[in-house]
């Protein structure tokens, strides 16, 4: 080997040495870096798999759910393109996405797990930008799809975080007591950037068009936000359960689904215990058992006449007519003496059964009950009269009637009483709805030999019927809540905008010109968006501080103190002002001319004041609360205001109090029926739509949905007190009827034993 080639050698060591050097603080990896910075325990590992495994198939569910909801949305779209070509694109874009989309989700399960792993070694789960500092960096225009990418991945970070701060900052300290890390960490594996960085695995890979990415993004985001909030939640519990920081409370976020129910909407029926499901068929057995024991037995000379069964009884009643409207005794004489009389109508040529005797019984005392039911009007009574002997003959022929809920004999009858319990005259003056109760009963018992389908028929007509009149009747309910909400809430507006401004108007003096504008426009705009957004709204907040900063800007010892912070603020101000009273409908003329006027008071306060801090214009005055616009009247609360002597007197008879009264009044459901007396005084039947705590009313409608009733509580209290309102009652009338029979029997045992 000559010098030359020694040479060269020992110039390359020297090289691969020097590099070797420069390599070390950049591309060899420390193998500590890769262990935990902590000594995790076996115990702290298995919570922290478990929370792991909680939050990805939360969140990889939540992402299934966006993916399946794409298809419909890109069908839509493809359905209202014009262009042929994108109407094609979106059909490829649904087609690649039901290929690829469990891939997908697969690939996205693996980035999150992947963040939950480094974070156990306690490596950063987001690549650091580096920064641009080197000369030979050069600046680029950012193609438009990659813009639009990427500001959607920032809103879906945006998305996760919001509302769970708080919790994430707990989950942040339980797992840092659990890895026993001192430092802060910048990242936890379910932050938003965490998260949008997962799903940018999945976006870049996706074989669609730009339009059907963004719109798969924006469900994302959607999805993920609500996981990512139940995730949180429930890892925290998860570590609480386990002992980690118990001393730290769990705080609950409101999830997605739960929204905010309206201060001005009807209160929701107080939730009541469901009423045990009664077993018809031992109720039957038992009334069968008390009906036998309450028959006188047969003397012997009974025993020599012909016996009359079932079927035999079932076949006379076929060639006989319904004796007409008796009360339940003389029904049951009626139908006794004709099933027992001769050929020639000799009575008492035969005896009954004993089944037989138990059935005419039954719907004897079942049909005493429905004519003295309250829950049904008398015209109603009369016309189910007619159903008795169909109903006898369906007993005698051994059907599930008294202990089965299909019977068709047995829902018609539940029909007709449901549509039966809101009919009043004055709702049904045509006399169309009680027609056509007395039509599909005519009907039921036209059926030769009790056809089960051709009584079914009828009975889908009469379902059909009242589904059409609760259709047109509950789109006048909607309209009439609809309108008592929206004047309730336009009420407190008005109330709360008023009050707001006197606050505000009481700590300072300030120009007529300004005490017009707020008492006018501002007001106004106050009430707008007191009534569409809330009082708990960002609008609203923003409103309010526009008044509060118009009238601090012009309180001469804010000015003398602050003056260039508000002179700072007087830009933001004018621009906020202009925003609302363009929002009241100003024309953009008047706008200018009273920002004009606006500046030049504003102008006339710093002179003022730089002559003599604390100085108030001549021009500056308090405003009389005299001259402020009355607000609407406050409510009165029913607790506060008592009924007439005369109601208290008379309630005192029945033992029911006012405040009892009211009770019942508040826990009154909404949908329930009544029966009460109308501006006439005559009895009508009446449904609440509307039950508000807020205005302490009460709305009331007929059948075919016309308001008839808005009564406060105690105007309502007081006829409950009265007996001039009485709730209906919605039970299943056959049900009822069975109980009120065996009560009837049991009673007339406990007589007969005393």
């Amino acid at each position: 080997m000559n010098a030359r080639t020694l040479f060269g050698h020992q110039q390359t060591r020297v090289r691969l040495k020097n590099r070797g050097k420069s390599m070390s603080n950049s591309n060899i990896v420390d193998i500590n870096a890769r262990r935990p910075q902590s000594d995790a325990g076996d115990a702290a590992l298995k919570v922290f798999a478990a929370l792991r495994d909680l939050a990805a198939t939360q969140l990889k569910s939540a992402l299934t759910r966006a993916f399946t909801e794409i298809d419909d949305v890109l069908f839509e779209m493809s359905e209202k393109a014009g262009d042929g070509t994108l109407k094609q694109q979106y059909f490829d874009d649904l087609r690649s996405l039901r290929r690829t989309r469990e891939g997908a989700a697969e690939r996205f399960d693996t980035a999150l797990r992947g963040a939950f792993t480094l974070y156990v070694h306690g490596r950063p789960m987001l690549k650091v930008e580096r920064a641009i500092d080197t000369p030979e960096d050069e600046l680029s225009l950012v193609d438009e799809g990659e813009l639009e990418l990427s500001l959607a991945l920032a809103r879906i970070a945006a998305r996760c975080d919001e509302d769970v701060a708080r919790q994430r900052l707990e989950l942040t300290k339980r797992l840092q007591h659990l890895f026993r890390r001192a430092e802060a960490d910048t990242q936890t594996p379910l932050s938003g950037a965490v998260i949008a960085e997962a799903v940018k695995t999945v976006a870049t890979t996706l074989p669609i068009g730009v339009e059907s990415r963004l719109v798969l993004l924006k469900r994302i985001e959607r999805h993920l936000s609500d996981g990512n909030n139940d995730a949180i939640q429930d890892g925290n519990k998860l570590l609480f359960e386990a002992g980690v920081l118990p001393e730290l409370k769990l705080t609950y976020a409101r999830r997605a689904s739960e929204t905010a129910r309206p201060a001005s909407e009807a209160p929701a029926a107080v939730p009541v215990a469901s009423a045990p499901q009664i077993d018809l068929g031992a109720l039957a057995s038992e009334i069968t058992r008390l009906l036998t024991a309450s028959r006188p037995r047969q003397t012997p000379a009974d025993g020599n006449l012909p016996e009359v069964d079932a079927s035999a009884a079932d076949k006379r009643l076929s060639q006989l007519r319904d004796p007409g409207t008796l009360d339940s005794n003389q029904f049951a004489q009626s139908v006794r003496g004709m099933l027992s009389a001769g050929p020639n109508g000799q009575p008492g040529a035969s005896t009954l059964a004993e089944p037989v005797e138990n059935a005419i019984d039954l719907v004897s005392l079942m049909f005493d009950f429905v004519a003295r039911d309250e829950s049904l009007p008398k015209e109603v009574q009369q016309s189910l009269t007619p159903l008795r002997m169909p109903l006898l003959r369906s007993a005698l022929r051994g059907a599930q009637l008294f202990d089965g809920s299909e019977h068709p004999l047995r829902a018609l009858m539940e029909s007709a009483a449901e549509i039966g319990r809101s009919w009043s005259p004055d709702s049904d003056r045509d006399g169309r709805v009680l027609g056509q109760i007395k039509s599909a009963v005519a009907n039921a018992v036209a059926e030769s030999e009790l056809d089960p389908e051709g009584i079914e028929r009828v009975q889908q007509d009469l379902r059909a019927f009242i589904a059409g009149e609760q259709k047109r009747s509950q789109l006048l309910e909607k309209r009439s809540a609809e309108a008592a909400q929206a004047q309730e809430r336009r009420l407190a507006a008005q109330r709360t905008s008023q009050q707001t401004i006197a606050e505000v108007l009481d700590q300072t003096p300030v120009p007529p010109v300004v005490g017009t504008l707020l008492n006018g426009p501002l007001r106004r705009h106050l009430e707008l968006v007191h009534t569409r957004r809330g009082e708990d709204s960002k609008d609203w907040k923003s409103a309010k501080k526009l008044v509060r900063d118009i009238v601090w800007s012009f309180d001469p010892e804010t000015i003398s103190v602050e003056r260039a912070h508000w002179q700072a603020m007087l830009p933001n101000i004018v621009t906020a002002l202009r925003g609302a009273l363009a929002a009241v409908g100003m024309h953009d003329n008047d706008i200018d001319g009273v920002v004009v006027e606006f500046r030049n008071r504003y102008r006339d306060l710093v002179a003022a004041t730089q002559q003599a801090p604390g100085a108030t214009p001549e021009s500056f005055s308090r405003i009389d609360p005299e001259l402020m616009p009355d607000a609407p009247a406050a409510v009165v609360d029913a607790e506060a205001e008592l009924p007439s002597a005369e109601v208290i007197e008379h309630a005192a008879r029945t033992g029911l109090t006012y405040s009892d009264a009211l009770a019942k009044v508040r826990s009154l459901a909404v949908g329930s029926w009544v029966e009460l007396l109308d501006g006439k005084g005559e009895t009508q039947r009446a449904k609440l739509i509307w039950n508000s705590a807020i205005s302490q009313r009460c709305l009331f409608v007929n059948r075919n949905g016309q308001m008839i009733a808005d009564r406060s509580f105690q105007n309502v209290a007081s006829d409950w007190m009265l007996g001039h309102l009485k709730p209906i009652e919605d039970g299943a009338l056959f049900e009822r009827a069975l109980v009120a029979v065996k009560r009837k029997l049991v009673d007339a045992q406990s007589s007969r034993a005393a």
